[in-house]
């Protein structure tokens, strides 16, 4: 996605330009409730956030929410201002496991692959 400020090329799961730091426009609202239903994570799957070098883990229930010690949050933006204690891009800051790779992701890889399975961003199939 260009960015309407410096026209830099960002990845299309990005919430704000990777050069200035221009909010982009939203493409879609994707849930982690529709990760869970495309596929992509599944519930029970554990995701991690970085806390002064620590790795602090959560969990992903199936109805989409996010289970924090002994809190339920609706999504990964409420999760991970409450562990870190300010805000951050959950998408981001949010890691799962891709069980195909065994590799770890951002959250942001997640609902950049539902989009393109959508058809929402067609042009950007080079992403995995």
């Amino acid at each position: 996605m260009l960015c309407q400020k410096c026209s830099y090329s960002n990845p299309d799961e990005n919430n704000f330009c990777g050069s200035c730091g221009t909010p982009l426009p939203p493409t879609g609202r994707v849930t982690l409730k529709e990760l869970l239903t495309a596929g992509l994570l599944q519930a029970g799957d554990e995701l991690t956030i970085k806390l002064r070098g620590r790795d602090i883990t959560a969990a992903l229930l199936a109805d989409g929410k996010i289970r924090y010690q002994d809190e339920t949050y609706d999504g990964p933006l409420s999760c991970a201002t409450a562990v870190r204690g300010q805000t951050c891009d959950g998408w981001f800051c949010w890691t799962a496991v891709d069980h195909s790779s065994n590799r770890s992701y951002p959250l942001a890889h997640y609902r950049g692959a539902l989009r393109r399975q959508k058809g929402e961003n067609p042009a950007d199939t080079a992403r995995p």
